[in-house]
Formats: structure tokens, C-alpha cells, sequence
């Protein structure tokens, strides 16, 4: 590790666009850097982002399949079942083979995994479910922690599936995924995390040594963020400010702008997409699972679950991901876990020149890896 390192993208850069889009950071939640700003500051980010988008759109596209606005590639039937009392929605494909089950990250859907499902159910059992609060399961006004999302994915394999399964997440999805491991080895025959996350949000705990190596300005900005943070969380308890910049954030044309800073691949970014995340947005109960589930707790890092991980695990990871950067402490710990790691078999990918959502972005990259690991277990 370099002794001092110059600041990324990451999770602690301050990119011009305030305070929120470093506080509330995930899959979805970059929407918010254009929401808590001026006018004027947001119109220019507008030509920016406008023109960045027109120089990715004239690259050529490197081989990968062109998404459509048509509904997903997957089973398109999405089917039901209870947990708790809430309805959860779910997609399935294959019947045969080991079962594989698709946790989706922060603010999107098991839409995301539209070209994940089908692909690996010609060898697999599939299946991709909604988290609680998000698509189209049921979104209530509970509290929630990554504990609750583990709690229904034990549910979803022993209830759904029947059988030990291969977890795959992304984003909140891979910590939903160590949780489960962590607390139900029998549920789990293996994980799959990629672009893993530190918390269900932004108040990621800090652990000692985290930026131990690091250059003077990431401890010092860490406290400010921690400020930052609390001072977030206090507004949006309070309705009347915390529900126009909802309104603002579930917006299709905030949607398409944030999907555009996070994706690679500009023609995934298409009006299916978009209108899998925007009709969940606006349904009834939007809004409070939005606000608890920003305000809940982060929950324990993966790094302390992992003691109690003993099934094989793949890790798949971005080296151009700016919420879950490579090169920051997160990162670096499950870049070194196959060589830390001795209870079971831990295999490491980098994909070069890809983001946070590969598993949309260039969805054959991570399609050829499961269907390679997953053979092998």
C-alpha cells in the first residue's frame, strides 16, 4: 500500500456537488447531489453530465449487447410470496441445477439482474427477489437493518428455494449476502459479492487502521463526514423538508442522471431501466422505507461478519467504481482476502474499466464468472 495515496472518486471526495451527494452515496443515492443544490449550480452540473454523456455515447460500446426500453430479458412474470406479513416480489428462471439467488442493491430492483437470470438459468435454479422497501415488493413504515433483509433472504431460500443456495448481491445486496452466511451457514452454499458495501448506508462505521497509509486529508475529512452525516439524518426525520427533496430524487430525469454517473455502458441506461426504479418510487409507501431506510443503522461492516463466513466466496469488483472504490479501505480488505482468508475457498475479480452495477453494466462478464465458479464448487 502506497504510504500516501491521491484522492479517487470515492465515498470522501467532495466533487463540487455538496454535501449530500458525499453523505448519501449507493446505487441510487447520487440523485441527491443535484437535488440539494442551487439552481444554477445544478444546471451547469446538467451540461457537464449532458456532455460527458454525449462523449460515452460516441465510444464504441467494446462488444456488449445493447439494452433495449423493453421489458426485462428475464421471466418476465414476477411472482409473489409472504414473509412476516409484507408481500415479496420475485423473478425466476431454470429448473435445474444448483440454486442461485440475485440480491439486488440500494434503490433499484431484481429488474437490474434482467440479463443475469435467464443467462444463468439455462445451467441453474434462478432466482432474483426484491428486497423489502424496494421493486416491487411491499414497502412498509417499519425499521429497517441489514438484519431485517437478512432475516427474509433466510426466509426466501428455506421457504422458496428449499435448498441451499448460492447468494449473488451487489452493493447491499453482497452485505445482505455475508449476513445471511454469517448467520445461516445451511442456507448458504457459496457467495458472490460484487462491489460489496461497508453498511445498508452511509454511516458506514469506521473501523481502527482504516485509513492507516492514506494521506493526511482522509482522516481529516472523516470526522467532517461524520457531521456531515448526523446533520443528514436529522433533516430527513423532518417531513416537510426531507419529502420535496423525495420528490425531487424519484424524478425520471434525476433517475437517468444518476444511473449515468454510475454506469459505464450509456445505452444500459434505458427508459426499462429507469421505469423500474421511478414506478417503485412512486408508489404509496415510497417514501417512508426511503427515509427509514437512510436514517436506519449501517449495521456491522463485512469485515466483522466475516469470522463467522466458512462457504466458498467469489468476489467480483469494478476498478472503476466511485461508491465502493477499489482503492480505499473496503476495497483493499476483500482485494487481500484470498490471502487472509483460510476457512474456504476465496477467489478475487477485477474487472478492468467497469463500475458499481457490472452485473447490468456488462452483464456477460459477471454471467461467464458465476457459471465458471459456480461449476467448480
Amino acid at each position: 500500500m502506497d504510504a500516501a495515496r491521491t484522492a479517487p472518486d470515492g465515498p470522501l471526495d467532495d466533487d463540487g456537488d455538496g454535501v449530500a451527494a458525499s453523505a448519501i452515496r449507493g446505487t441510487m443515492t447520487t440523485t441527491l447531489r443535484r437535488a440539494s443544490t442551487t439552481s444554477r449550480g445544478a444546471a451547469r452540473r446538467d451540461d457537464a453530465r449532458a456532455g460527458r454523456r454525449r462523449r460515452r455515447s460516441a465510444r464504441p460500446t467494446r462488444g456488449r449487447t445493447r439494452a433495449t426500453a423493453e421489458a426485462p430479458t428475464s421471466d418476465e412474470e414476477v411472482k409473489f410470496h409472504a414473509w412476516r406479513g409484507h408481500r415479496v416480489g420475485y423473478r425466476s428462471s431454470g429448473d435445474r441445477g444448483r440454486a442461485i439467488v440475485l440480491i439486488h442493491g440500494f434503490g433499484v430492483s431484481s429488474f437490474q439482474f434482467r440479463d443475469n437470470v435467464r443467462a444463468l438459468g439455462e445451467r441453474h435454479r434462478v432466482y432474483a427477489l426484491d428486497l423489502v422497501g424496494f421493486g416491487t415488493s411491499d414497502q412498509p413504515d417499519v425499521p429497517y437493518a441489514m438484519e431485517f433483509w437478512r432475516d427474509q433472504v433466510i426466509d426466501f431460500v428455506e421457504n422458496v428455494v428449499g435448498e441451499p443456495a448460492v447468494l449473488v448481491g451487489n452493493s447491499i445486496g453482497s452485505l445482505a449476502a455475508v449476513h445471511v452466511a454469517a448467520e445461516s451457514p445451511k442456507t448458504t452454499a457459496g457467495i458472490a459479492l460484487i462491489n460489496c458495501a461497508g453498511g445498508m448506508n452511509n454511516k458506514v462505521k469506521r473501523l481502527d487502521g482504516d485509513f492507516d497509509g492514506y494521506g493526511w486529508q482522509y482522516k481529516a475529512v472523516v470526522p467532517i463526514f461524520s457531521v456531515v452525516l448526523a446533520i443528514i439524518d436529522a433533516v430527513l426525520k423532518v417531513e416537510p423538508i426531507a419529502k420535496p427533496l423525495f420528490e425531487n430524487v424519484r424524478g425520471e430525469e434525476n433517475v437517468r442522471g444518476a444511473l449515468a454517473n454510475v454506469y459505464m455502458n450509456p445505452s444500459r441506461v434505458d427508459d426499462g431501466l429507469v421505469n423500474s426504479i421511478c414506478g417503485a418510487a412512486n408508489r404509496e409507501g415510497a417514501f417512508k422505507a426511503f427515509v427509514n431506510i437512510l436514517t436506519g443503522p449501517a449495521g456491522p461492516r463485512p469485515e466483522e461478519l466475516m469470522p463467522r463466513v466458512t462457504c466458498p466466496m467469489l468476489i467480483l469488483w469494478g476498478s472503476k467504481d466511485t461508491i465502493t472504490p477499489l482503492d480505499f479501505p473496503l476495497g483493499q480488505y476483500f482485494l487481500n482476502l484470498p490471502k487472509t482468508r483460510q476457512t474456504s475457498r476465496t477467489d478475487f475479480i477485477r474487472f478492468e474499466g467497469e463500475g458499481h452495477c457490472v452485473q447490468d453494466d456488462n452483464p456477460k462478464l459477471v454471467n461467464d464468472a458465476l457459471t465458471d465458479w459456480v461449476a467448480a464448487l
